[in-house]
Formats: structure tokens, C-alpha cells, sequence
């Protein structure tokens, strides 16, 4: 009942903007200060933050933020609404994940990380899953996928392109978990001992995002 004032003490401007971003926060799982394109929704989570976490847990559903990185994201109770990734997305991701901690180290906070296409496939190679690199389908499509989540964002270019610059966000720190990590190592170590060939079984990373690796994304 206390919800239900509360929401009729909105104008009808801020119940409007009220839906839009319980929408924004379930289609993206994610929302970043560090995306001008979030921002608006980003500070009118801020300012109603405990309102939409208990709107939200009607349906099963966690928010949770952290100011310091900028973020806020939610996530389900149930294990159906988890997103499955590809050994490879999950790869990708794990690769944007160590190029953005090593370039944090280097950078305050309040700077933008950029990772190029080029420093990925360098990376790809280096963990020796095969010969060749990331071929065009999968990249274009996993970049897809991470933008649509509010993990990255294109600043120039095309995604097949080497010099083409990526901005990744602090979301990425939070879309695979530690156990998640985990286990795609172990997918690697298998895949390496196969010869090559993808194994059957997919990781799974966190939303509703994941395949490979089950991840909190949200399908």
C-alpha cells in the first residue's frame, strides 16, 4: 500500500519517467553516469533508489548500485532469466574485463578506458585457443550484445576494423562474476586439450546475458 502512495504522489511526468526506467533497467540490465546516454536515467535511479529496488522485488527482481563505479544494475531470482554466452562471447568478455582492469591501474576513475579491437585479438591470440583470430561474425555480434547491456559503446569505426576504439564501461566489472572467471578457464584448458574444438557444454556467465558462461545479463 505505502508503494502504491508513494507512486501516486508522482506527477504524471514522473510516473511516465518512473516506467521508462524500470523498462531501461530490465532491457539493459545495466546503467552507467559513465554513458551520456544513461545519465538521465542513471540520476533518476539515484534519487528513487529504495522506490524502484521495492517495485522491482515484486517480480522476483534485485537492484542493486554502486556509486563509486557509477552503476546500477539488476538482476533476477531465478535462474531462467539469466543469459547463456558462447565459450566465445564469454572469452571476449573476459578479455575487455583484463584489458579494463590494466588500464584502470594505469587512469583515475573519473577517465574514460578505451580498449581497441587490435588489443583484443592480441589478447585472443596470447591465450592460444587457435590459430587465427576472432572472425568477424562473432566479434561484431558480441560487441552488439555488450552495448545493448551498457558494457561498451563504439566511438569509431567498424567493430572489424583493428584500429576501430571501444569505450568500456565499469559495468564490465560486474557482468562476469568471480566463479564465473572461473570457469571459463576451465573451458579454455579443455578446449586447449581438445585440439581446438569448441567442447559441447557452454559456461555460463550472470543477467540475462549468457551461453559459455551463464552471466547476470538478461536475455
Amino acid at each position: 500500500m505505502e508503494l502504491l502512495e508513494q507512486l501516486n504522489r508522482f506527477s504524471p511526468a514522473e510516473q511516465e519517467e518512473f516506467t521508462r526506467v524500470v523498462n531501461r533497467l530490465l532491457a539493459c540490465t545495466f546503467i552507467t553516469r559513465k554513458n551520456e546516454d544513461n545519465r538521465r536515467d542513471y540520476y533518476f535511479t539515484e534519487r528513487h533508489e529504495d522506490l524502484l529496488r521495492d517495485y522491482l522485488k515484486l517480480g522476483g527482481w534485485n537492484l542493486e548500485g554502486d556509486r563509486a563505479f557509477g552503476i546500477y544494475r539488476v538482476y533476477s531470482e531465478f535462474a531462467y532469466n539469466r543469459l547463456r554466452l558462447k565459450l566465445e562471447e564469454s572469452i571476449i568478455i573476459l578479455i575487455l574485463r583484463l584489458c579494463y582492469e590494466e588500464k584502470r591501474r594505469q587512469i583515475n576513475l573519473t577517465e574514460n578506458i578505451m580498449v581497441t579491437v587490435r588489443e583484443i585479438q592480441d589478447k585472443y591470440t596470447a591465450l592460444k585457443i587457435r590459430n587465427r583470430p576472432i572472425d568477424k561474425k562473432t566479434l561484431r555480434e558480441t560487441v552488439g550484445l555488450l552495448k545493448r547491456f551498457n558494457i561498451l559503446r563504439v566511438l569509431d569505426g567498424e567493430v572489424t576494423d583493428p584500429d576501430c576504439r571501444l569505450e568500456v564501461f565499469p559495468t564490465i566489472l560486474f557482468a562476469l562474476r568471480v566463479e564465473d572467471i572461473r570457469q571459463v578457464y576451465e573451458k579454455l584448458d579443455t578446449y586447449r586439450h581438445d585440439g581446438g574444438e569448441e567442447p559441447e557444454d557452454r559456461a555460463q556467465v550472470e543477467q540475462q546475458a549468457g551461453t559459455g558462461t551463464e552471466t547476470e545479463l538478461v536475455p
